[in-house]
């Protein structure tokens, strides 16, 4: 006879179940961070906390600390990375999610790096934050014809040798659609866009220089 799995339970509420997402905003910091280890501002985002970061590591993270918990919309974001002078230009967009995604893939092939944020179908206070780094799809008589953006996302595990771990998909028709597939290692599951903001480097990389 086999034996029975038993699950002794402090508590069957499951109410005790907080995702990071709903108290915390460090997501669009990490975000942040990333864009400008891509854009060679920053050389690594999991060292901006570092006592021994360098100097614009230091000025971002006293820049962005109290958002780390407290949470930040794109359009604060943009004007925070703003005043610290790199050298950037940022555009945003919010509203439908076809509008966003359109924004997103216009971007990605301009060689912009794109923040986005969303949430899952039906859970619009759950927002989360992510960089956008690339699109996937197939070429069709010599045009490429994207299906998917690639994602760094903070709250995933380690991407590995690449630095993805994380999809957007879409079909041909995303135009006419509320929602996209989220596709992680561990779980898939249909989000809606509802803000993206682009960084341009218009000058050459701004040197470290030391905090005011």
């Amino acid at each position: 006879m086999p034996d029975f799995i038993v699950q002794k339970l402090l508590s069957t509420d499951s109410k005790i179940y907080c995702s990071q997402g709903e108290i915390a905003g460090g997501c669009a910091t990490h975000a942040a961070a990333a864009a400008l280890t891509l854009l060679g501002i920053l050389d690594a985002p999991g060292l901006i906390s570092n006592p021994r970061s360098k100097p614009n590591a230091k000025r971002f993270w006293l820049k962005l600390k109290d958002a780390y918990t407290d949470g930040i919309g794109l359009e604060e974001l943009g004007q925070r990375l703003e005043e610290l002078d790199f050298g950037l230009t940022f555009a945003h967009v919010a509203g439908a999610h076809y509008r966003v995604l359109d924004f997103t893939q216009t971007a990605l092939q301009n060689g912009l790096p794109v923040i986005l944020s969303f949430a899952p179908l039906g859970c619009p206070r759950q927002q989360h934050a992510v960089l956008a780094t690339g699109t996937e799809g197939i070429t069709v008589a010599r045009c490429f014809v994207p299906s998917a953006i690639l994602i760094t996302d903070s709250s995933e595990s380690h991407p590995g040798i690449g630095p993805h771990n994380a999809r957007l998909e879409f079909s041909p028709g995303a135009k006419r659609e509320r929602s996209g597939l989220y596709v992680t290692a561990w779980a898939s599951y249909r989000v809606t866009l509802d803000a993206a903001m682009s960084l341009r480097l218009t000058r050459s990389k701004r040197p470290d220089r030391k905090p005011p």
